[in-house]
C-alpha cells in the first residue's frame, strides 16, 4: 500500500490518497498520516479511496475514528470520504450512520468543490506569487494588519506578523523563489500558511537555529511537500493566561 499526503495551501485542507490492498500495517500508516494531517489544523481532510481495496470494510473504524477527531480540533475540520458508490465501504459507512458526521463523495473534484465553498472568502486573505525581494516583508505585514483588523483579532497580529517576518525571511534565504502567503481565520486564531517553489522542507526537528520566532511563537507549525514546491504553515493563538 502506498500513501500520499498533500497539502492545499489556497483553503487550508489536506489531501490523503490511500492505494493498494488494506491491510493490518496499513491500519499503522494512515493512523500516523492521518495524526499528521490533524496536527495542521486543516478546515478539512480529503481522503481519496479510489485505488484502495478493502473488500470485508476493514477500515471503516480508522475512517470513523478520523471524523470523530476531526470534530475535536477548534475549529472542527470536514472529513471527506471520496469512493464509488457502489464500493462495499462506501455502503458500510453509510449503514453505520457516517453521513451524519462524514461526508460521502463519489470524486475528489467534488470533495474540493464543497470544501472550498465551506471556507467564506472573507476568512481567507492571500498574497498571489510575490517576488523574492524584502518588499515582499512590506506586504505581508500589512495584509496580517488589514486581517487583525477585519477580524477582530488585532491582538494577534503583532505575533502573527513576527511568525510571518520568519517564514518570509526563511523562503528568501533558502529558496529565493516567489512566495504565495495565505492567512485564515480559524475563529480566535490566525494560520498563516507560505507557499515557495523549492521543495526542500525546513528541519522540522531541529528548528530552533533556522526558524526561532515560528517555534518560539505559533501554537503548531509543519511544513508539506506539493508537486511544485512546498508550503510552510503555522497557527498563532491567544496566549494562555
Amino acid at each position: 500500500m502506498t500513501l500520499t499526503l498533500t497539502h492545499a495551501v489556497d483553503n487550508a485542507t489536506v489531501e490523503l490518497t490511500v492505494r493498494g490492498r488494506w491491510t493490518r500495517r496499513s491500519a499503522a500508516d494512515v493512523h500516523q498520516a492521518l495524526c499528521q494531517g490533524l496536527a495542521e489544523r486543516p478546515s478539512a481532510i480529503i481522503i481519496d479511496l479510489h485505488e484502495m481495496s478493502d473488500l470485508d470494510c476493514r477500515s471503516a473504524p480508522i475512517w470513523i475514528a478520523a471524523s470523530q477527531a476531526a470534530m475535536t480540533l477548534q475549529p472542527p475540520a470536514k472529513v471527506a470520504i471520496c469512493a464509488p458508490p457502489t464500493r462495499r465501504l462506501v455502503k458500510r459507512l453509510r449503514q453505520l450512520g457516517c453521513a451524519r458526521f462524514m461526508s460521502l463523495f463519489v470524486n475528489v473534484d467534488q470533495a474540493r468543490s464543497a470544501v472550498t465553498g465551506a471556507l467564506p472568502p472573507a476568512d481567507r486573505l492571500q498574497l498571489r506569487w510575490m517576488p523574492p525581494h524584502l518588499d515582499a516583508l512590506a506586504s505581508v505585514h500589512d495584509l496580517i494588519a488589514l486581517a487583525g483588523r477585519a477580524w477582530g483579532v488585532p491582538a494577534l497580529a503583532g505575533a502573527a506578523q513576527d511568525v510571518a517576518r520568519d517564514l518570509v525571511e526563511d523562503s528568501l534565504a533558502f529558496a529565493g523563489t516567489a512566495m504565495l502567503f495565505t492567512v485564515c481565520r480559524r475563529r480566535s486564531s490566525l494560520y498563516l500558511a507560505l507557499r515557495d517553489r523549492d521543495p526542500t522542507l525546513p528541519p522540522l526537528r531541529r528548528s530552533t537555529a533556522r526558524l526561532p520566532v515560528v517555534t518560539a511563537r505559533s501554537y503548531v507549525w509543519g511544513a508539506s511537500a506539493l508537486h511544485n514546491g512546498k508550503v510552510v504553515w503555522a497557527v498563532v493563538r491567544p496566549a494562555v493566561r
